[in-house]
This record gives structure tokens, sequence and C-alpha cells, in this order.
């Protein structure tokens, strides 16, 4: 009987080990959704479906339907998802000046940081385009660029379900997957996405975008450049101070939170480092 006992317990942790080194070794696929959270049932209907496969994603949300859908942001980030910045008004990014694109991207961080989800760490620009000064500007708020290596086509019209599901086919290990979750109406894409997820799903290991994920307890991040010194003197530029840098924010039309004011150093009217 002590042998039979022996022989249950190393099979249990023989195949619990053979389980978790074959969960290891499935390609991993980075599941992306862009232009949400939909104010109709899809978004929920894609966390219902991650949720069964036990799957994570990155949701590249826009700062206006954030604002529309608090919950849904939130419900997001509850399931152990990841949020990207997909500006506020989902316009080109390279067709604005430099302070446009600073307020499409930091008023889209407000909305989600008013929705209480934590601060974003990347950003995804609208058609995939983007140019130096857009990557610049995105990197002094803390967000790097995330593309794609699959396009599903999701959001062509002209595009069949069958047309998508094809391209699902060349998912391979860190395929980066392109789909839409918004504005309305991706209903096509929903139903391609379950049934790819019920007969593939088995074959990944889902997580998020690596520059997307954030742990629990990350600080609030100020969404400016670090303080600027001299180069022929050791001293703080004139312009990080604080009345410096509130005059450009509002000028951006971006506001500094009070408790993010509250934790720099303004005894001596400087940003502390």
């Amino acid at each position: 009987m002590l042998k039979s006992f022996a022989l249950v317990l190393f099979c249990t942790f023989f195949c619990t080990a053979l389980q978790a080194d074959i969960q290891r070794k499935k390609p991993v696929v980075y599941l992306t959704f862009d232009d949400g959270p939909s104010s109709d049932p899809v978004t929920d209907q894609i966390l219902r479906v991650l949720k069964r496969h036990n799957a994570k994603a990155t949701f590249f949300v826009t700062g206006l339907r954030a604002q529309a859908n608090p919950e849904k942001i939130r419900q997001i980030i509850d399931a152990g998802h990841a949020l990207g910045n997909h500006t506020l008004s989902h316009g080109r990014l390279t067709n604005l000046f430099d302070h446009q694109v600073a307020s499409e991207l930091g008023a889209t961080n407000s909305h989600v940081l008013d929705a209480g989800a934590p601060p974003m760490s990347c950003f995804r620009p609208p058609f995939g385009s983007y140019n130096k000064s857009v990557v610049e500007i995105a990197s002094r708020m803390g967000l790097h660029r995330v593309g794609w290596s699959i396009d599903t086509r999701d959001w062509d019209r002209n595009v069949t379900s069958e047309e998508i599901e094809i391209q699902l086919e060349d998912v391979q290990n860190d395929s980066v997957v392109l789909m839409h979750d918004g504005p309305r109406a991706r209903w096509r894409s929903l139903d391609v996405f379950t049934r790819w997820m019920d007969d593939m799903g088995h074959l990944y290991s889902f997580e998020v975008v690596p520059e997307c994920a954030l742990p629990n307890n990350a600080p609030m991040q100020l969404a400016l450049a670090p303080p600027v010194f001299s180069d022929s003197a050791k001293t703080r530029d004139p312009e990080m101070t604080i009345p410096a840098l509130l005059k450009k924010l509002r000028a951006y039309k971006i506001e500094l939170r009070p408790e993010v004011v509250a934790r720099s150093d303004v005894s001596n009217g400087v940003v502390s480092n």
C-alpha cells in the first residue's frame, strides 16, 4: 500500500511538472485589440472569451471611449489584461503639431487614470503612423511604441471573415496580433476571434505585450521629460521650474494632478529628480 501511495505521489508530481513544461513550451502570442472599449457588448464578450481560455491580451484604448466607458476600463484591468494608449480621438499623429500630439496622448492618460486604472507604459499610433517626433514625445511621457506583426484586417469592411481567419493562420511564436473591439459594430471580429480561440487557442500561451505590462504597485508617472541640466554649469534649466512647466502643460491642455504636484520638490521651485 505504501508503494502504491508513493507511485501515486510520484505520478502526480511528474504529471504536474510535465504539464507546466508543456505550457512553457507553447508559442507565446500577444493578442491586441484597438479602438475600444466599445459602447456595445463586443468588449465584454471578448473579455469572456479570453477568460474561458485563460488568455491575457492588451487593449489599446482611445481616450474618448475610455471616458465614455470607464467601467470597461476597470473590467479590463481587473481581469489581468493590459492597457495601451491609442490617442484621444484616433487622429493621424504625423499630421499634428507637437503640442497636439502631446495633448492626444496626455488626455488619454488622464481619462484612463480617472477610470481607476494604473498609468499606461505603451502606445500604438493610429494607422501605425509615426515619426521621430511622435516617438520622442511619447517617450518623454513614459510610453513605448508598440506595432504588430499580424494585421487581421478586421477593420476593412471589404475583407471577409474567411480572409480574416486566413491571416490568423500565420500566427507563430512572438506574434503580435492586431484586432479591434471598437468603436461599434465589431461583431464580425468577435465571431472570428471566438471561433479561432475555440479551435486553436489551446496551441498557444497568450500574454500581455511586455512593454505594456506594469506591476500593480507601479508609481504614477509624470508625463514630462526629466529635468534638463545646462552643459556649461551644473544647474537646473530655468525652463524646468514648476511655474514654467505648469504654463507649458496648460498650453497643451494637460493639467498636473494635485497628488503629483504634492510629490514634487516645490520648496525651491523646481521639479525634484
